[in-house]
Protein backbone atom coordinates (compact mmCIF):
# COMPACT_ATOMS: atom_id res chain seq x y z
CA UNK A 1 0.00 0.00 0.00
CA UNK A 2 2.78 2.34 0.83
CA UNK A 3 5.05 1.26 -2.21
CA UNK A 4 1.76 2.48 -4.10
CA UNK A 5 1.27 5.57 -2.67
CA UNK A 6 4.75 6.41 -3.00
CA UNK A 7 4.64 5.68 -6.91
CA UNK A 8 1.66 7.97 -7.12
CA UNK A 9 3.98 10.80 -5.44
CA UNK A 10 6.40 10.26 -7.54
CA UNK A 11 4.06 10.17 -11.07
CA UNK A 12 2.17 13.04 -9.94
CA UNK A 13 5.34 15.66 -9.46
CA UNK A 14 6.70 14.39 -12.22
CA UNK A 15 3.73 15.62 -14.35
CA UNK A 16 3.32 18.72 -12.41
CA UNK A 17 7.44 19.55 -13.13
CA UNK A 18 7.02 18.59 -16.74
CA UNK A 19 3.70 20.75 -17.37
CA UNK A 20 6.09 23.63 -15.83
CA UNK A 21 8.97 23.57 -18.10
CA UNK A 22 6.80 23.28 -21.00
CA UNK A 23 4.90 26.13 -20.27
CA UNK A 24 8.09 28.95 -19.47
CA UNK A 25 8.69 29.72 -23.13
CA UNK A 26 4.91 30.21 -23.50
CA UNK A 27 2.90 31.44 -20.43
CA UNK A 28 3.74 34.11 -17.41
CA UNK A 29 0.18 32.86 -16.21
CA UNK A 30 0.19 29.33 -16.29
CA UNK A 31 4.18 29.21 -14.45
CA UNK A 32 2.86 30.73 -12.05
CA UNK A 33 -0.12 28.20 -11.85
CA UNK A 34 2.12 25.45 -11.98
CA UNK A 35 4.78 26.87 -9.55
CA UNK A 36 1.60 26.88 -7.35
CA UNK A 37 0.47 23.21 -8.28
CA UNK A 38 4.74 22.13 -7.53
CA UNK A 39 3.63 23.01 -3.73
CA UNK A 40 0.03 21.90 -3.44
CA UNK A 41 0.85 18.18 -5.13
CA UNK A 42 3.40 18.11 -2.56
CA UNK A 43 1.56 19.35 0.46
CA UNK A 44 -1.67 17.15 -1.01
CA UNK A 45 0.38 14.37 -1.56
CA UNK A 46 2.22 14.64 1.59
CA UNK A 47 5.51 13.71 -0.21
CA UNK A 48 7.96 14.44 2.74
CA UNK A 49 6.86 11.05 3.72
CA UNK A 50 8.35 9.63 0.65
CA UNK A 51 12.07 7.77 1.42
CA UNK A 52 14.00 10.00 -0.63
CA UNK A 53 12.95 13.28 1.11
CA UNK A 54 13.60 11.79 4.72
CA UNK A 55 17.33 11.38 3.78
CA UNK A 56 17.66 15.15 1.95
CA UNK A 57 19.38 17.55 4.36
CA UNK A 58 17.26 20.68 4.94
CA UNK A 59 20.14 23.00 5.21
CA UNK A 60 20.13 23.56 1.27
CA UNK A 61 16.69 24.60 1.29
CA UNK A 62 16.73 27.19 4.49
CA UNK A 63 19.57 28.26 2.41
CA UNK A 64 17.72 29.44 -0.43
CA UNK A 65 14.34 30.05 1.40
CA UNK A 66 16.77 32.54 3.84
CA UNK A 67 16.60 34.86 0.52
CA UNK A 68 13.07 35.60 0.14
CA UNK A 69 13.37 36.37 4.53
CA UNK A 70 16.10 39.01 3.63
CA UNK A 71 13.28 40.75 1.37
CA UNK A 72 10.54 39.93 4.59
CA UNK A 73 13.22 41.40 6.97
CA UNK A 74 14.22 44.67 5.22
CA UNK A 75 10.60 45.02 5.33
CA UNK A 76 10.77 46.40 8.84
CA UNK A 77 12.13 49.77 7.14
CA UNK A 78 9.51 50.22 4.39
CA UNK A 79 7.93 53.33 4.44
CA UNK A 80 5.12 52.06 1.02
CA UNK A 81 3.84 49.34 2.54
CA UNK A 82 1.69 48.43 -0.36
CA UNK A 83 5.25 48.72 -2.74
CA UNK A 84 6.69 46.26 0.09
CA UNK A 85 3.85 43.55 -0.37
CA UNK A 86 4.24 43.85 -4.05
CA UNK A 87 7.77 43.11 -4.04
CA UNK A 88 7.78 40.35 -2.13
CA UNK A 89 5.03 38.55 -4.07
CA UNK A 90 7.47 39.34 -7.14
CA UNK A 91 9.91 36.99 -5.00
CA UNK A 92 8.07 34.96 -3.79
CA UNK A 93 9.54 31.87 -5.58
CA UNK A 94 12.67 31.68 -3.31
CA UNK A 95 10.19 30.31 -0.94
CA UNK A 96 7.33 28.35 -3.22
CA UNK A 97 9.98 26.58 -5.82
CA UNK A 98 12.57 25.44 -3.75
CA UNK A 99 10.54 23.78 -1.11
CA UNK A 100 7.85 22.20 -3.17
CA UNK A 101 11.76 20.77 -5.06
CA UNK A 102 12.70 19.76 -1.55
CA UNK A 103 9.22 18.09 0.11
CA UNK A 104 9.01 16.38 -3.65
CA UNK A 105 10.54 12.79 -4.27
CA UNK A 106 13.58 12.60 -6.52
CA UNK A 107 12.91 12.28 -10.01
CA UNK A 108 14.22 8.91 -11.83
CA UNK A 109 16.94 9.47 -14.48
CA UNK A 110 15.03 9.11 -17.53
CA UNK A 111 12.36 11.31 -15.59
CA UNK A 112 15.13 13.97 -15.13
CA UNK A 113 16.14 13.58 -19.15
CA UNK A 114 12.67 13.70 -20.50
CA UNK A 115 11.56 16.65 -18.51
CA UNK A 116 14.85 18.61 -19.73
CA UNK A 117 13.98 17.23 -23.67
CA UNK A 118 10.87 18.40 -23.28
CA UNK A 119 11.76 21.36 -21.81
CA UNK A 120 14.05 22.07 -25.27
CA UNK A 121 11.14 21.29 -26.98
CA UNK A 122 9.06 24.19 -25.58
CA UNK A 123 11.70 26.57 -26.52
CA UNK A 124 12.26 25.39 -29.68
CA UNK A 125 8.80 25.44 -31.00
CA UNK A 126 8.31 29.05 -29.92
CA UNK A 127 11.50 29.82 -31.30
CA UNK A 128 10.11 28.87 -34.47
CA UNK A 129 6.94 30.22 -34.00
CA UNK A 130 8.45 33.97 -32.68
CA UNK A 131 10.47 33.74 -36.24
CA UNK A 132 7.48 33.19 -37.98
CA UNK A 133 5.88 36.35 -37.12
CA UNK A 134 8.48 37.75 -38.24
CA UNK A 135 8.64 36.50 -41.11
CA UNK A 136 4.65 36.28 -41.88
CA UNK A 137 3.44 39.52 -40.17
CA UNK A 138 3.84 43.11 -40.16
CA UNK A 139 7.39 43.21 -37.60
CA UNK A 140 9.86 44.30 -39.93
CA UNK A 141 10.83 47.29 -37.92
CA UNK A 142 14.57 47.56 -36.48
CA UNK A 143 13.63 45.58 -33.12
CA UNK A 144 10.97 43.86 -33.60
CA UNK A 145 12.83 40.49 -33.21
CA UNK A 146 11.93 41.50 -29.37
CA UNK A 147 8.46 41.93 -29.69
CA UNK A 148 7.56 38.58 -31.10
CA UNK A 149 8.36 36.06 -28.19
CA UNK A 150 5.77 35.14 -26.07
CA UNK A 151 7.43 36.30 -23.00
CA UNK A 152 10.17 39.01 -22.18
CA UNK A 153 12.88 38.44 -25.45
CA UNK A 154 15.78 38.55 -22.78
CA UNK A 155 14.00 35.91 -20.15
CA UNK A 156 12.82 33.70 -23.49
CA UNK A 157 17.09 34.03 -24.84
CA UNK A 158 17.86 32.58 -21.12
CA UNK A 159 15.62 30.07 -22.00
CA UNK A 160 17.15 29.40 -25.36
CA UNK A 161 20.75 29.37 -23.85
CA UNK A 162 19.56 26.51 -21.27
CA UNK A 163 18.39 24.53 -24.09
CA UNK A 164 21.70 24.91 -26.25
CA UNK A 165 23.54 23.44 -22.74
CA UNK A 166 21.15 21.22 -22.40
CA UNK A 167 21.85 20.11 -25.94
CA UNK A 168 25.08 20.52 -26.13
CA UNK A 169 25.55 17.92 -23.09
CA UNK A 170 23.33 15.30 -25.07
CA UNK A 171 25.36 15.55 -27.82
CA UNK A 172 29.02 15.53 -25.67
CA UNK A 173 27.76 12.76 -22.69
CA UNK A 174 25.56 11.11 -24.96
CA UNK A 175 23.09 10.14 -21.38
CA UNK A 176 20.55 7.59 -21.21
CA UNK A 177 19.48 5.89 -24.41
CA UNK A 178 20.73 8.69 -26.42
CA UNK A 179 20.51 7.13 -30.62
CA UNK A 180 22.56 8.11 -33.50
CA UNK A 181 19.48 9.67 -35.19
CA UNK A 182 18.52 11.18 -31.84
CA UNK A 183 21.88 12.93 -32.35
CA UNK A 184 21.38 14.18 -35.53
CA UNK A 185 18.13 15.83 -34.29
CA UNK A 186 19.75 17.48 -32.00
CA UNK A 187 22.59 18.82 -33.31
CA UNK A 188 19.94 20.74 -36.07
CA UNK A 189 17.86 22.02 -33.57
CA UNK A 190 21.52 23.09 -31.23
CA UNK A 191 22.42 25.26 -34.60
CA UNK A 192 19.17 26.63 -35.04
CA UNK A 193 18.51 27.44 -31.48
CA UNK A 194 22.17 29.57 -31.69
CA UNK A 195 21.05 30.89 -35.07
CA UNK A 196 17.95 32.17 -33.05
CA UNK A 197 20.14 33.86 -30.34
CA UNK A 198 20.91 36.17 -32.79
CA UNK A 199 17.69 36.77 -34.43
CA UNK A 200 16.50 37.60 -30.77
CA UNK A 201 18.57 40.80 -30.71
CA UNK A 202 19.92 40.08 -27.21
CA UNK A 203 23.46 41.46 -26.65
CA UNK A 204 23.58 40.93 -23.23
CA UNK A 205 21.79 37.12 -23.65
CA UNK A 206 24.48 36.61 -26.21
CA UNK A 207 27.79 38.03 -24.01
CA UNK A 208 26.55 35.82 -21.47
CA UNK A 209 26.25 32.90 -23.54
CA UNK A 210 29.57 33.79 -25.43
CA UNK A 211 31.59 34.66 -21.98
CA UNK A 212 30.43 31.01 -20.33
CA UNK A 213 31.80 29.24 -23.18
CA UNK A 214 34.89 30.65 -23.17
CA UNK A 215 35.70 29.79 -19.86
CA UNK A 216 33.92 26.33 -20.12
CA UNK A 217 36.43 25.83 -22.98
CA UNK A 218 39.40 27.33 -21.34
CA UNK A 219 38.69 24.80 -18.26
CA UNK A 220 38.90 22.27 -20.63
CA UNK A 221 41.77 22.94 -22.44
CA UNK A 222 43.76 22.95 -19.06
CA UNK A 223 42.49 19.48 -18.29
CA UNK A 224 43.43 18.75 -21.83
CA UNK A 225 47.16 17.38 -23.01
CA UNK A 226 48.78 18.42 -25.92
CA UNK A 227 47.54 17.35 -28.95
CA UNK A 228 45.38 18.11 -31.87
CA UNK A 229 42.18 18.24 -29.50
CA UNK A 230 44.29 21.16 -27.68
CA UNK A 231 44.71 23.13 -30.56
CA UNK A 232 41.11 23.06 -31.88
CA UNK A 233 40.27 24.26 -28.85
CA UNK A 234 43.07 26.97 -28.63
CA UNK A 235 41.92 27.90 -31.90
CA UNK A 236 37.89 28.22 -30.87
CA UNK A 237 38.86 30.42 -28.13
CA UNK A 238 40.51 32.86 -30.41
CA UNK A 239 37.66 33.25 -32.24
CA UNK A 240 34.95 33.33 -30.06
CA UNK A 241 36.93 36.63 -28.80
CA UNK A 242 38.50 37.40 -32.21
CA UNK A 243 35.16 37.48 -34.23
CA UNK A 244 33.06 39.31 -31.78
CA UNK A 245 35.88 42.08 -31.83
CA UNK A 246 36.53 42.56 -34.97
CA UNK A 247 32.81 42.77 -36.04
CA UNK A 248 31.83 45.52 -32.95
CA UNK A 249 35.36 47.47 -34.46
CA UNK A 250 33.93 47.40 -38.07
CA UNK A 251 30.37 48.64 -36.34
CA UNK A 252 32.39 51.48 -34.66
CA UNK A 253 34.76 52.48 -37.55
CA UNK A 254 31.34 52.46 -39.90
CA UNK A 255 29.75 55.02 -37.12
CA UNK A 256 33.07 57.60 -37.00
CA UNK A 257 34.31 56.92 -40.28
CA UNK A 258 33.59 61.02 -41.87
CA UNK A 259 34.82 63.65 -42.57
CA UNK A 260 34.43 67.30 -41.00
CA UNK A 261 32.08 69.48 -42.97
CA UNK A 262 33.29 73.22 -43.64
CA UNK A 263 30.44 75.54 -42.70
CA UNK A 264 31.18 77.88 -45.50
CA UNK A 265 30.71 75.37 -48.29
CA UNK A 266 27.08 74.50 -47.40
CA UNK A 267 24.84 75.94 -49.93
CA UNK A 268 21.90 77.93 -48.62
CA UNK A 269 19.11 77.58 -50.53
CA UNK A 270 17.04 74.30 -51.59
CA UNK A 271 16.47 73.70 -55.11
CA UNK A 272 13.05 75.13 -54.92
CA UNK A 273 14.31 78.75 -53.25
CA UNK A 274 13.55 77.95 -49.77
CA UNK A 275 16.05 78.69 -46.95
CA UNK A 276 17.88 75.52 -45.97
CA UNK A 277 17.68 75.38 -41.83
CA UNK A 278 21.81 74.05 -40.32
CA UNK A 279 22.15 73.12 -37.44
CA UNK A 280 26.01 72.84 -36.64
CA UNK A 281 25.93 72.67 -33.04
CA UNK A 282 24.27 69.10 -33.03
CA UNK A 283 26.39 66.88 -34.03
CA UNK A 284 23.88 64.01 -34.31
CA UNK A 285 25.23 61.52 -38.02
CA UNK A 286 24.15 58.84 -39.62
CA UNK A 287 26.35 56.63 -41.73
CA UNK A 288 28.65 59.66 -41.05
CA UNK A 289 26.49 62.22 -42.06
CA UNK A 290 25.41 65.24 -39.84
CA UNK A 291 21.53 65.10 -39.30
CA UNK A 292 20.52 68.65 -38.99
CA UNK A 293 22.08 70.04 -42.05
CA UNK A 294 20.17 70.58 -45.38
CA UNK A 295 16.91 70.45 -43.42
CA UNK A 296 14.03 72.43 -45.21
CA UNK A 297 11.06 71.80 -42.84
CA UNK A 298 8.49 73.36 -44.79
CA UNK A 299 9.38 71.08 -48.24
CA UNK A 300 9.39 68.01 -45.66
CA UNK A 301 6.46 68.59 -43.77
CA UNK A 302 4.87 69.59 -47.69
CA UNK A 303 5.90 65.94 -49.19
CA UNK A 304 5.69 64.15 -46.51
CA UNK A 305 1.45 64.83 -46.17
CA UNK A 306 1.08 63.84 -49.43
CA UNK A 307 2.56 60.44 -49.01
CA UNK A 308 1.77 59.21 -45.31
CA UNK A 309 -0.97 59.37 -42.83
CA UNK A 310 1.15 59.66 -40.26
CA UNK A 311 2.01 63.20 -38.96
CA UNK A 312 5.21 64.77 -39.50
CA UNK A 313 5.51 65.80 -35.79
CA UNK A 314 3.57 62.34 -34.73
CA UNK A 315 5.36 61.16 -31.22
CA UNK A 316 7.43 57.45 -32.43
CA UNK A 317 9.30 55.29 -30.01
CA UNK A 318 9.39 58.80 -28.07
CA UNK A 319 10.91 60.98 -30.70
CA UNK A 320 9.00 63.14 -33.45
CA UNK A 321 8.65 60.81 -36.57
CA UNK A 322 10.49 63.75 -38.11
CA UNK A 323 13.39 62.76 -36.33
CA UNK A 324 13.40 59.31 -37.24
CA UNK A 325 12.72 60.76 -40.87
CA UNK A 326 15.71 63.35 -40.72
CA UNK A 327 18.00 60.41 -39.31
CA UNK A 328 16.84 57.67 -42.38
CA UNK A 329 16.81 60.49 -45.59
CA UNK A 330 20.51 61.30 -43.65
CA UNK A 331 21.29 57.45 -43.67
CA UNK A 332 20.89 57.32 -47.66
CA UNK A 333 22.55 60.80 -48.15
CA UNK A 334 20.07 62.41 -48.87
CA UNK A 335 18.86 66.23 -47.85
CA UNK A 336 16.23 66.70 -46.19
CA UNK A 337 14.20 68.39 -48.58
CA UNK A 338 11.32 67.98 -51.26
CA UNK A 339 14.02 66.77 -53.80
CA UNK A 340 15.03 64.28 -50.95
CA UNK A 341 11.73 62.36 -49.94
CA UNK A 342 11.17 61.94 -53.69
CA UNK A 343 13.82 59.55 -53.86
CA UNK A 344 12.28 57.86 -51.22
CA UNK A 345 10.76 54.77 -52.13
CA UNK A 346 7.27 53.66 -50.84
CA UNK A 347 8.67 51.00 -48.78
CA UNK A 348 11.50 53.41 -47.34
CA UNK A 349 8.43 55.64 -46.41
CA UNK A 350 7.14 52.56 -44.72
CA UNK A 351 9.98 51.77 -43.22
CA UNK A 352 10.44 55.27 -41.22
CA UNK A 353 6.86 54.86 -39.96
CA UNK A 354 7.26 51.96 -38.38
CA UNK A 355 10.81 53.63 -36.84
CA UNK A 356 13.50 52.68 -38.86
CA UNK A 357 16.16 55.21 -38.50
CA UNK A 358 18.89 53.73 -40.98
CA UNK A 359 18.40 52.16 -44.14
CA UNK A 360 20.92 49.36 -42.99
CA UNK A 361 18.59 47.91 -40.56
CA UNK A 362 16.03 46.86 -43.25
CA UNK A 363 15.35 43.23 -42.45
CA UNK A 364 18.63 42.01 -41.12
CA UNK A 365 17.56 39.30 -39.65
CA UNK A 366 20.63 37.32 -39.34
CA UNK A 367 22.84 40.68 -38.18
CA UNK A 368 23.87 42.31 -34.83
CA UNK A 369 24.63 45.30 -37.03
CA UNK A 370 21.76 47.23 -36.01
CA UNK A 371 21.29 46.23 -32.65
CA UNK A 372 25.34 47.46 -32.12
CA UNK A 373 25.05 50.73 -34.11
CA UNK A 374 22.24 51.58 -32.39
CA UNK A 375 23.56 51.17 -29.03
CA UNK A 376 26.60 53.37 -30.58
CA UNK A 377 24.30 55.65 -31.54
CA UNK A 378 22.54 56.00 -28.14
CA UNK A 379 25.96 56.57 -26.15
CA UNK A 380 27.35 59.32 -28.61
CA UNK A 381 24.04 60.98 -28.37
CA UNK A 382 24.15 60.57 -24.40
CA UNK A 383 27.63 61.71 -24.09
CA UNK A 384 26.99 64.68 -26.11
CA UNK A 385 23.90 65.94 -25.15
CA UNK A 386 23.37 64.34 -21.96
CA UNK A 387 19.89 63.46 -21.88
CA UNK A 388 19.19 59.80 -21.61
CA UNK A 389 15.42 59.55 -22.31
CA UNK A 390 14.99 57.07 -24.85
CA UNK A 391 18.32 55.27 -24.99
CA UNK A 392 18.00 51.98 -23.81
CA UNK A 393 21.71 51.98 -23.00
CA UNK A 394 22.31 55.85 -21.73
CA UNK A 395 19.50 54.73 -19.31
CA UNK A 396 20.50 52.05 -17.78
CA UNK A 397 23.87 54.40 -17.28
CA UNK A 398 21.76 56.68 -15.66
CA UNK A 399 20.19 54.42 -13.49
CA UNK A 400 23.31 52.87 -11.88
CA UNK A 401 24.31 56.48 -11.47
CA UNK A 402 21.55 57.03 -9.06
CA UNK A 403 21.82 53.53 -7.57
CA UNK A 404 25.90 54.39 -6.79
CA UNK A 405 24.25 57.13 -4.90
CA UNK A 406 22.14 55.61 -2.60
CA UNK A 407 24.56 53.01 -1.92
CA UNK A 408 26.89 55.73 -0.79
CA UNK A 409 24.38 56.85 1.57
CA UNK A 410 23.37 53.28 2.86
CA UNK A 411 26.10 51.24 2.45
CA UNK A 412 25.87 48.63 5.19
CA UNK A 413 21.95 48.05 5.49
CA UNK A 414 20.33 49.57 2.51
CA UNK A 415 16.93 51.73 1.54
CA UNK A 416 15.04 48.57 2.79
CA UNK A 417 12.02 46.49 0.97
CA UNK A 418 9.52 48.77 -1.04
CA UNK A 419 11.31 51.68 -0.57
CA UNK A 420 12.42 51.80 -4.12
CA UNK A 421 10.12 54.33 -5.89
CA UNK A 422 10.71 56.86 -3.31
CA UNK A 423 14.18 56.64 -2.47
CA UNK A 424 15.07 56.63 -6.71
CA UNK A 425 12.36 59.58 -7.07
CA UNK A 426 14.48 61.30 -4.63
CA UNK A 427 18.10 61.21 -6.00
CA UNK A 428 17.33 61.62 -9.19
CA UNK A 429 15.94 64.71 -7.88
CA UNK A 430 18.65 65.69 -6.26
CA UNK A 431 21.32 64.53 -8.69
CA UNK A 432 19.23 66.60 -11.17
CA UNK A 433 18.67 64.12 -13.90
CA UNK A 434 17.47 64.52 -17.12
CA UNK A 435 15.38 61.37 -17.42
CA UNK A 436 11.81 61.63 -17.71
CA UNK A 437 10.17 61.20 -14.23
CA UNK A 438 7.74 58.01 -16.31
CA UNK A 439 11.18 56.77 -17.37
CA UNK A 440 13.30 56.57 -13.70
CA UNK A 441 13.94 53.15 -12.35
CA UNK A 442 16.31 51.15 -11.01
CA UNK A 443 19.71 49.67 -11.52
CA UNK A 444 18.97 46.87 -14.45
CA UNK A 445 22.00 45.13 -12.61
CA UNK A 446 20.85 42.66 -10.03
CA UNK A 447 23.70 42.88 -7.96
CA UNK A 448 23.07 46.72 -7.56
CA UNK A 449 19.95 45.83 -6.90
CA UNK A 450 20.93 44.00 -3.84
CA UNK A 451 23.23 46.36 -2.48
CA UNK A 452 20.48 49.22 -2.73
CA UNK A 453 17.88 47.64 -1.13
CA UNK A 454 20.31 45.20 1.43
CA UNK A 455 23.00 47.19 1.64
CA UNK A 456 26.72 44.92 1.84
CA UNK A 457 25.22 43.06 4.75
CA UNK A 458 22.43 41.94 3.19
CA UNK A 459 23.90 41.49 -0.46
CA UNK A 460 26.38 39.05 1.22
CA UNK A 461 24.22 37.17 2.56
CA UNK A 462 22.25 36.03 -0.55
CA UNK A 463 25.48 35.42 -2.31
CA UNK A 464 26.30 32.93 0.40
CA UNK A 465 22.84 31.68 0.32
CA UNK A 466 22.67 31.02 -3.79
CA UNK A 467 26.16 28.97 -3.62
CA UNK A 468 25.81 27.28 0.06
CA UNK A 469 24.11 24.49 -1.64
CA UNK A 470 26.27 23.78 -4.79
CA UNK A 471 28.83 22.57 -2.05
CA UNK A 472 26.42 21.17 0.35
CA UNK A 473 25.51 18.87 -2.03
CA UNK A 474 28.68 18.18 -4.14
CA UNK A 475 27.66 20.34 -7.34
CA UNK A 476 31.26 21.25 -8.19
CA UNK A 477 31.45 18.63 -11.42
CA UNK A 478 28.01 19.16 -12.49
CA UNK A 479 28.80 20.38 -16.23
CA UNK A 480 25.49 21.83 -17.12
CA UNK A 481 24.50 22.99 -14.14
CA UNK A 482 27.58 25.49 -13.82
CA UNK A 483 27.13 26.68 -17.14
CA UNK A 484 23.49 27.24 -16.81
CA UNK A 485 24.59 29.31 -12.86
CA UNK A 486 27.46 31.02 -15.06
CA UNK A 487 25.23 32.21 -17.86
CA UNK A 488 23.21 33.81 -14.91
CA UNK A 489 26.11 35.07 -12.94
CA UNK A 490 26.84 37.02 -15.97
CA UNK A 491 23.51 38.33 -17.09
CA UNK A 492 22.87 39.88 -13.78
CA UNK A 493 25.26 42.40 -14.46
CA UNK A 494 22.96 43.56 -17.16
CA UNK A 495 19.65 43.07 -15.76
CA UNK A 496 18.02 42.57 -12.32
CA UNK A 497 16.53 38.62 -13.83
CA UNK A 498 15.76 37.91 -10.28
CA UNK A 499 13.34 40.34 -9.46
CA UNK A 500 11.14 40.43 -12.65
CA UNK A 501 8.61 37.19 -12.46
CA UNK A 502 9.79 34.32 -15.53
CA UNK A 503 13.76 35.11 -14.82
CA UNK A 504 12.89 34.59 -11.16
CA UNK A 505 10.59 31.27 -11.78
CA UNK A 506 13.05 30.29 -14.40
CA UNK A 507 16.12 30.26 -12.42
CA UNK A 508 14.23 28.74 -9.16
CA UNK A 509 13.39 26.01 -10.85
CA UNK A 510 16.47 24.52 -12.05
CA UNK A 511 18.36 26.04 -10.05
CA UNK A 512 16.60 23.53 -7.75
CA UNK A 513 15.93 20.73 -9.90
CA UNK A 514 19.42 20.73 -11.11
CA UNK A 515 20.29 20.72 -7.01
CA UNK A 516 18.19 17.80 -5.86
CA UNK A 517 16.99 15.32 -9.30
CA UNK A 518 20.21 15.73 -11.41
CA UNK A 519 21.22 12.22 -12.69
CA UNK A 520 24.08 11.01 -11.00
CA UNK A 521 26.14 11.02 -14.54
CA UNK A 522 25.38 14.53 -14.94
CA UNK A 523 26.15 15.48 -11.18
CA UNK A 524 29.42 13.98 -12.14
CA UNK A 525 29.63 14.72 -15.97
CA UNK A 526 32.57 17.53 -15.23
CA UNK A 527 35.20 14.70 -14.03
CA UNK A 528 33.72 12.14 -16.54
CA UNK A 529 34.79 14.45 -19.52
CA UNK A 530 37.99 14.30 -17.91
CA UNK A 531 38.60 10.73 -17.76
CA UNK A 532 37.83 10.23 -21.61
CA UNK A 533 39.68 13.08 -22.49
Amino acid sequence: MFDLIHVYRERIFFITALLTAIFFPFSEAMVSVFSGALLLQAVVMRSWKHPDVRNRSILPLLSLVSVFMVYLLWMLACKDFDSGVYELKKVIFWLVIPLAFFISPRLTEKQSYIILLVFVIAVFVSSLISTGKLLLFDFSEVFSNRKVSYISHIRFSFQVILAILVLGYFLADKPYNFQFHNYWIAFIILIWLITFLIIAQSLLAIISFAITIFLFLLFYMWHTPEGMKRYVIQTVLFLIFFIPFLYTSKVIYDYFNYENVDPLSLEKYTESGNLYFHDLNDLSRENGNLVFIYVSHDELRREWDKRSNHGYDEQLNGFPLHITLFRYMTSLGLRKDSVGLSRLSDDDIRQVEKGLTNFKFKRRLLSLYPRIYETIWELDAYWRSGDPNNKSLAQRIEFLRASFLLVREKPLLGIGTGNANLEYNRIYDLMLSKLDKDKRATSHNQYVNYLVKFGFIGFVWIVFAVVLPLFWTHQKNNSLFLMFLLVILFANFGDSNLETHMGLSFFTFFYSFFLWNSPDRLRNSLTALNIRR
